[in-house]
C-alpha cells in the first residue's frame, strides 16, 4: 500500500517530499519552488481536488491542539496498532524544521504560513479518515475544525470522521457538527472505530511502523 514515510525524505528538497505519484496534489506540489522560500505556492490548486479518489489504503489524520500533543501521539500509536497509516504534525520533520526557521526570523511570516499550510493540506488530501482530539484546550483552535471538516466525507453523516472526548470535557459542550460522526470516549471506543472502518473498507492492514515505546495511555 502506498504510504508516506516522513523519515525517508529528511534532508531532501521540498519538491521531492512526495516522490510517489499516488499522492493527491503531487503535481501541484512539484510546481512549488524548491527549498523553504515558497515564492508562489498555488494553494488554490492544492485545494481544488476534493472530488478526486483518495489513494488506496487507510490513513488517519490526527487533529489536535498543540497543548494536547501527547494525546495525539497515543492516538497515532493506536492507529498504527489497528492497521492504519497516520499523519501527526509533531512527527513530521519538515514542520519541525519550519518552526525552527520561523523561530530565527529567517522566513517571512507570509511565506512560513503558506509553507506550513501546504504541508498540512497535503496530509489532509491524502488521508481517508480524521480523528479530532477534543479537550477543554481545543476551544479557540482555528485548525481543528478546519481539519475535521476538510477530511470529512462530503455527506451529512459520516463514519470516517470521529472525535475523542477527554480530559474532563463534557459531551454536552461539543460543537454540534461533531455529532455527524462517531464520538469516542476511551481507547476501547477508538480501537473499535478503527476496526470497524478497516472491516468496512476491506483490504490488508498497514501500520506497524511505530518505533520506540508506546506513548502514555489516554486518561479515562
Amino acid at each position: 500500500m502506498p504510504s508516506y514515510n516522513w523519515a525517508e525524505y529528511r534532508g531532501k528538497r521540498w519538491v521531492d517530499r512526495y516522490a510517489d505519484d499516488w499522492a493527491l496534489g503531487v503535481a501541484e506540489w512539484r510546481l512549488q519552488e524548491a527549498g523553504p522560500r515558497w515564492a508562489s505556492p498555488d494553494i488554490a490548486a492544492l485545494r481544488g481536488r476534493p472530488a478526486a479518489a483518495k489513494p488506496p489504503g487507510l490513513r488517519v489524520f490526527v487533529s489536535h491542539r498543540q497543548a494536547d500533543a501527547q494525546y495525539g501521539l497515543r492516538i497515532a500509536w493506536l492507529a498504527d496498532q489497528e492497521g492504519f497509516d497516520f499523519w501527526l504534525d509533531v512527527l513530521d520533520p519538515d514542520l519541525a524544521m519550519l518552526q525552527a526557521l520561523i523561530g530565527t526570523g529567517s522566513l517571512p511570516p507570509d511565506q512560513s504560513a503558506l509553507a506550513v499550510a501546504s504541508v498540512v493540506e497535503m496530509a489532509l488530501l491524502n488521508s481517508t479518515h480524521v480523528l479530532a482530539v477534543m479537550t477543554p484546550r481545543t476551544s479557540g483552535s482555528a485548525w481543528v475544525p478546519y481539519e475535521y471538516g476538510r477530511a470529512k466525507d462530503p455527506t451529512v453523516a459520516t463514519l470516517q470522521a470521529a472525535c475523542w472526548v477527554g480530559d474532563g470535557l463534557s459531551t454536552a459542550s461539543l460543537p454540534e457538527y461533531l455529532y455527524l460522526g462517531p464520538v469516542t470516549l476511551d481507547e476501547l471506543d477508538i480501537r473499535s472505530w478503527f476496526r470497524a472502518e478497516r472491516a468496512r473498507h476491506g483490504g490488508p492492514p498497514s501500520g506497524n511502523t511505530w518505533t520506540g515505546p508506546p506513548p502514555a495511555p489516554l486518561p479515562r
